[in-house]
C-alpha cells in the first residue's frame, strides 16, 4: 500500500520553531506560509513529483505556546496516477515544558483517514500520557525525553555560543507509532539569508541547521529522515529541505504574518 508520512515534515519543523520563556524577548508569534516543492530522486521511488502549500502557526497564550501545522501536497507517482495529501498537527505546550498536548489529522487518497489526541506529562526523568484513538492506549518513557520547546533553546543557545553539535531524545507526538526520536544536530556558522521578503520579522542572517531524525530503538545507523533549515534568531526558518533517502522536499517561506499579543 502506498504511504507518504506527511507528519514526518511536520515533527521536523515543530523542533525548530518551538520556543521558551527564557529566550521569548528574541522570539514572535506568527504564522508563516511556505511552499512545498519536490526534488529529484536519488533512488527509486514511488513518487516522480509533487508541490504543495503549507502554513505553520506559532502563538503565545497566556500559559504556553500553542502550534498549528497544515500541509496540502500533491504526489505525482511513476504510475502516472496521483496522491493528494492533506495533515493537519496541532500542539500546546506550557512554559514550564511539564504538560505537553497534541492532536494529528492525516488524510491521503489511499489509505483511510487517521486521527488521534493526547497529552503527556513529564516529571523528572518520567514521561506518561494516553494516546486517544480507539484503543486509548497509554504511553510511559523512563528516559531524559526533552519537549520539543526544550529541544530549541538548547539549539539556539548552542547556536549562539558556537556550539556545533548536540544529540537528544525528544517527544513530538507527530508519529503515532514513534512518538520519541534521537535527533543528532550539526549547527553551521551564520550566513545571509536566501529569502528576499521585506518583513520586519524576518533577520537577515540564518543558521544552517543539519538534523538526523532515528527511531527510538532503530538499529540501523542510516538515520530516517535527514533536515538541512535556515533558522533565524527569531526562531523563523526562512526554507528547509527534507531528505527521506529515496526523495526530498523543500520548503520556502513566501510569507509571514505578525500574530497579536494575547491579553492575560
Amino acid at each position: 500500500m502506498f504511504n507518504i508520512k506527511i507528519y514526518d515534515l511536520i515533527l521536523i519543523l515543530i523542533s525548530f520553531l518551538y520556543v521558551n520563556t527564557s529566550i521569548s524577548s528574541t522570539i514572535v508569534s506568527h504564522k508563516a506560509y511556505y511552499d512545498l516543492e519536490f526534488l529529484a530522486n536519488e533512488a527509486p521511488s514511488l513518487v516522480d513529483g509533487g508541490n504543495g502549500k503549507a502554513s505553520f502557526l506559532l502563538e503565545k497564550q497566556c500559559k504556553g505556546w500553542a502550534l498549528k501545522e497544515t500541509f496540502a501536497i500533491t504526489f505525482k507517482l511513476n504510475n502516472n496516477d496521483n496522491s493528494k495529501n492533506f495533515s493537519i498537527f496541532s500542539s500546546f505546550e506550557d512554559f514550564s515544558a511539564k504538560n505537553f498536548s497534541f492532536e494529528h489529522l492525516d488524510k491521503n487518497d489511499f489509505e483511510k483517514e487517521m486521527f488521534y489526541s493526547g497529552y503527556v506529562q513529564k516529571n523528572k526523568n518520567n514521561l506518561n500520557g494516553i494516546i486517544f484513538d480507539k484503543n486509548n492506549k497509554k504511553i510511559t518513557f523512563n528516559d531524559d525525553i526533552l519537549f520539543p520547546t526544550e529541544h530549541l533553546e538548547i539549539l539556539l543557545e548552542n547556536a549562539k555560543n558556537n556550539v556545533n553539535f548536540h544529540t537528544a531524545k525528544v517527544f513530538f507526538g507527530s508519529d503515532q507509532e514513534n512518538l520519541v526520536k534521537i535527533v543528532s544536530t550539526f549547527i553551521g556558522k551564520k550566513i545571509n539569508t536566501f529569502v528576499s521578503l521585506e518583513n520586519d520579522l524576518l533577520k537577515k542572517q540564518v543558521w544552517p541547521i543539519q538534523l538526523s531524525f532515528y527511531d527510538l530503538n532503530q538499529k540501523n545507523p542510516d538515520p530516517k529522515t535527514k533536515v538541512i533549515a535556515y533558522v533565524d534568531e527569531s526562531g523563523i526558518a526562512h526554507s528547509y529541505t527534507v531528505d527521506y533517502g529515496s526523495y526530498k522536499m523543500k520548503g520556502k517561506l513566501t510569507s509571514i504574518e505578525k500574530v497579536k499579543k494575547l491579553k492575560c
